[in-house]
């Protein structure tokens, strides 16, 4: 009898503290795969071709009500799976996302290495999601979500608005010392998004991240409205360097049931490169959903020369263009 006694007890406290757990605490595993048939812009050959259009990752997300409107929150995500021999950039670390934060009625704030608040706020204005291997602004360098030192910061403390009203808003910040010294300066960068009825509009600033000649402070200014049959977006963007230039992308998208089709053009009108300056690509895109989670895709992506050597590469001093002034690809992406 004191056996079981001590038997039942033990599967009381088990299933308290399991329910306890349960009713503290929320984890979600999640991710994206990538794969289609096509070429990338330095390819030389048509092939499998790997996050194209979506991005290979997985990661794990949650957190822990503590009451009184209080949340701990957190976020885990592997660097980028190429699905073509299953290497995950980084070194398979949680390279695109790995913080902890609060929350609450005041906001939010996260404390680690994340995407940075041009690249969650601004990159709705590219109507293809960012498409790793066609975005037109993108390939410009005048990307909706990286223009400005790219997507992620490292050591970043990032605040934002509370969620769920018609602004969202965002700040973020990396000390000097965390960037390296000398010559970098402190990262500071801001953006907000506004949504009223059909039209959104959105901006991003972003302070001088080095004390070195050719920096400045840059700036991006989108808008979008999406109409019952149309959805049209552009984008303005004066990159932090003047050898990055300014620029600007129109994106139109047509939603066809389970169908969306779309064409975007960017083009840098300014930079203190001659090279760069002229620099205009093209890119075609069609989505069909098979469901909420799985799509199938088609997409098509041009560079002009200046564009061509934008996206080369450097060997020995001599720069090399891409291999080629066209990209395509057709391929599924699933989400869990």
């Amino acid at each position: 009898m004191k056996n079981r006694l001590i038997a039942l007890a033990c599967g009381l406290l088990a299933a308290g503290a399991s329910a306890g757990a349960s009713a503290q605490t929320n984890t979600v595993l999640y991710g994206e795969v990538d794969a289609g048939i096509g070429q990338r812009y330095r390819q030389d050959h048509v092939g499998v071709v790997t996050n194209f259009d979506g991005m290979s990752r997985w990661g794990i997300r949650g957190g822990e009500d503590l009451g009184g409107g209080l949340a701990a929150n957190f976020q885990l995500e592997s660097g980028s799976i190429n699905l073509t021999h299953g290497t995950i950039n980084g070194g398979g670390g949680m390279n695109r996302q790995s913080w902890v934060g609060l929350s609450g009625g005041w906001g939010s704030v996260m404390l680690g290495r994340t995407t940075t608040p041009q690249n969650r706020i601004m990159g709705v204005f590219d109507l293809n999601d960012t498409a790793d291997g066609s975005s037109a602004p993108l390939y410009t360098g005048l990307a909706a979500n990286s223009s400005f030192g790219g997507s992620r910061q490292s050591s970043q403390i990032q605040y934002a608005l509370p969620a769920g009203g018609a602004l969202e808003a965002r700040l973020a910040y990396v000390s000097k010392g965390d960037r390296g010294g000398s010559p970098n300066k402190a990262f500071l960068q801001a953006a907000a998004r506004y949504r009223a009825g059909m039209l959104t509009a959105g901006a991003a600033v972003q302070g001088r991240m080095s004390e070195a000649d050719g920096h400045r402070t840059g700036y991006a200014l989108g808008a979008m409205l999406n109409l019952p049959r149309v959805v049209v977006s552009a984008l303005y963007t004066r990159r932090e360097t003047t050898t990055g230039g300014e620029g600007l992308g129109l994106g139109l998208a047509l939603p066809l049931g389970k169908w969306t089709l779309g064409a975007q053009v960017a083009r840098v009108h300014a930079s203190t490169n001659v090279q760069h300056k002229g620099a205009t690509s093209l890119e075609l895109f069609a989505d069909y959903a098979l469901s909420k989670r799985t799509r199938l895709y088609a997409n098509f992506g041009s560079l002009n020369a200046r564009a061509q050597w934008l996206n080369g590469s450097t060997l020995d001093g001599v720069r090399t263009p891409a291999a080629n002034g066209e990209a395509f690809a057709v391929g599924v992406v699933h989400r869990f």
